[in-house]
């Protein structure tokens, strides 16, 4: 009997994490660009323009493939001339390794802007899914100057959403 209902315990904790991710992907914003044959998946919260100051990522999938990108982006009065960025969670940090002449861009004119836009690799995909569920979750990015600042709840929670987005999708759960 013991064993049967350990079964049926563990039946019901996959049907229920199941359901969490297909509600977190029919939450996500979902926009296909026909002429690159690209749909990308984005969190519902705010709109990460890059003249903000916010952490982000989004889903790209083009039907044979689907993959993880990470937006880091700085607004201000000054230039940070940021050259490395990380996330930081309860003691746990991890640089963001980041190309500066492929991944960053910049921009001014009523302030300045600096931000990365690049692929998440596979342990920035694991560092992501327990530094979102922190309620001290940080980002910095330094260079000639530093800016370091706490996420906030919608940013923290779209990076969950896009996640399990992530996770169903690629477990064909849709």
């Amino acid at each position: 009997m013991l064993a049967k209902e350990k079964d049926r315990k563990t039946k019901l904790k996959a049907e229920r994490e199941k359901q969490q991710k297909l509600k977190a992907l029919k939450k996500l914003k979902k926009k296909h660009d026909d002429v690159s044959g690209i749909t990308w998946y984005k969190q519902p919260y705010f709109i990460h323009y890059t003249n903000t100051n916010l952490t982000s990522i989004y889903i790209g999938d083009n039907g044979s493939s689907k993959w993880l990108r990470l937006k880091m982006s700085y607004q201000g009065d000054d230039w940070i001339f940021f050259k490395s960025a990380y996330l930081s969670y309860d003691g746990n940090t991890k640089e963001i390794i980041f190309n500066e002449y492929d991944d960053k861009e910049t921009e001014h004119g009523g302030g300045v802007w600096e931000w990365i836009d690049l692929t998440v690799t596979k342990d920035v995909e694991f560092f992501l899914k327990e530094f979102a569920k922190s309620k001290n979750a940080k980002m910095r990015l330094s260079g000639k100057y530093t800016k370091t600042r706490n996420l906030t709840w919608k940013e923290r929670q779209g990076i969950i959403d896009v996640l399990n987005g992530y996770d169903a999708l690629n477990q064909g759960i849709n």
